[in-house]
């Protein structure tokens, strides 16, 4: 992946925005490793609260079953 020197960072992958049936975004990518990660929007999130606006998630071999999300375009 990128490294990007100047600010400290080293990419670990693309994320795609995806839609699940229900209609919620979420986004999801794979790391150089091969693990496939997803990307949540926190529904708990409150202003003013330490919880974060996303959540991460790495996928687990049952997650990867009868699992197909439509990728959806920008």
């Amino acid at each position: 992946m990128t490294d990007n020197k100047n600010n400290g960072l080293e990419e670990l992958s693309g994320l795609f925005r995806n839609e699940s049936k229900k209609g919620d975004i979420y986004y999801g990518g794979k790391l150089s490793d091969g693990t496939e990660v997803v990307m949540f929007r926190n529904s708990y999130w409150e202003e003013g609260k330490n919880r974060p606006y996303f959540r991460l998630y790495k996928r687990t071999e049952e997650g990867t079953q009868g699992k197909k999300a439509e990728t959806v375009q920008d």
